[in-house]
């Protein structure tokens, strides 16, 4: 590793790992491979490897680091606590890790609206040639866009009860794919007594450049969104749980409390099935990574969705099973992406839902993809969405 002495917290870190091995059978690429360098385990045997100078950077080392998706299931299941996130995230930010060329502008929410506006109006053929382009091209896309991302400004409550001011956190992803997410969240937050604002600044959190390595454009973007978000807010609330993790993680923190907006609305909302029509519909139920390994809040969604008379949920996938979005890993791995996803795909097409519900842009995004050849029409929604439609 570039540095010549081992950083003692690292080290201090990697020893927390007694190689119990309760992490493999959680890990979606030790399931895939069952290859010990694609395990949590094994992965961080490598980096104490590069740490102690015994290993180099070389590609092969570096495919196994990166194929890690991310999604801290072993986190969950580790008995020693080992912070296996942050071990990942630093050891890509010591290591040569290079971005193809298009991803290094999915952080820019101008660039992520253009490039949404252009790939629905040219054909797919013509990107074809051109590898994570083309995959780009196809993701833009997969969610038909419902609605319009809510211009900046303070929107009051919908009623008389005023019972504080709210910073809803856009991003950039979200705001190109699912303006309609935003709209609903608003909707919601308005309905429960909250003047919500809209701020003009914040961008993207910074996730996709902190889990590439690039922490210098991570805490630029961390600075931004803590200067655009100081103004006094009772609470911040964000609508993608991915996104919501790394505003969690920002060091200094956001200048008021973070919340994920299933979260907020469950311990903040005072709603009831009383505020919802009924619904005779069956959705799935996607719960993302960052939802269920991180926030540990599985039961978020389903409690809200429960409000709802009638409706029926099923639950998509079993516990740790990453549908392989994982950011813009269904980017650079997009086979492997492909291969995590199929299950999740076999098992929504078996249930015979109308509608497909998770938590997580990137999620969103790539599970659409894959039913696009589905011969039913398939509603790929955030579950705010469904509560809004729902409200008397």
């Amino acid at each position: 590793m570039p540095r010549p002495e081992p950083d003692q917290r690292l080290k201090l870190e990697l020893d927390r790992c007694v190689k119990c091995g309760l992490c493999l059978p959680e890990c979606p690429t030790y399931r895939l491979r069952t290859n010990e360098n694609e395990s949590p385990r094994g992965r961080i045997a490598l980096i104490e490897g590069l740490v102690g100078g015994r290993l180099s950077a070389d590609a092969p080392l570096m495919r196994h680091l990166d194929s890690c998706l991310a999604c801290r299931r072993c986190e969950r299941v580790c008995p020693s606590k080992v912070r296996y996130g942050h071990l990942i995230d630093t050891v890509r930010a010591r290591t040569p890790h290079q971005v193809p060329f298009p991803l290094r502008w999915l952080d820019r929410p101008g660039v992520m609206r253009l490039g949404t506006r252009l790939a629905r109006l040219l054909p797919l053929g013509l990107s074809r040639p051109f590898g994570a382009l083309q995959r780009m091209h196809r993701l833009a896309r997969a969610l038909p866009i419902r609605g319009a991302a809510p211009a900046p400004g303070d929107y009051p409550p919908l009623g008389e009860a005023r019972r504080g001011r709210i910073a809803l956190f856009v991003g950039c992803a979200g705001s190109a794919q699912q303006p309609g997410t935003l709209g609903a969240a608003l909707t919601l937050l308005r309905r429960v007594g909250f003047t919500v604002s809209i701020v003009t600044e914040p961008g993207c959190c910074g996730a996709l450049a902190q889990h590439a390595g690039d922490t210098r454009r991570a805490a630029q973007l961390a600075e931004r969104n803590r200067r655009a978000l100081d103004g006094g807010f009772d609470a911040i609330v964000s609508v993608a749980s991915g996104c919501g993790i790394h505003l969690d993680d920002y060091a200094p923190a956001l200048p008021a409390p973070h919340y994920d907006i299933n979260r907020f609305l469950i311990e903040q909302g005072r709603l009831s099935a009383d505020d919802f029509r009924p619904s005779n519909r069956s959705v799935a139920l996607h719960t993302p990574c960052s939802v269920q390994n991180v926030y540990r809040g599985e039961k978020w969604a389903r409690e809200l969705l429960a409000l709802i008379p009638q409706l029926r949920v099923e639950a998509l996938g079993e516990a740790g099973q990453c549908c392989g979005a994982a950011g813009d890993y269904m980017l650079r791995h997009p086979h492997t992406a492909q291969q995590l996803r199929k299950p999740l795909l076999a098992q929504f097409v078996a249930l015979g839902s109308e509608s497909l519900l998770t938590s997580n842009i990137g999620c969103a995004m790539h599970l659409a993809d894959g039913l696009r050849e589905n011969p039913l029409p398939v509603h790929v929604l955030h579950p705010v969405e469904l509560l809004a439609e729902q409200l008397k």
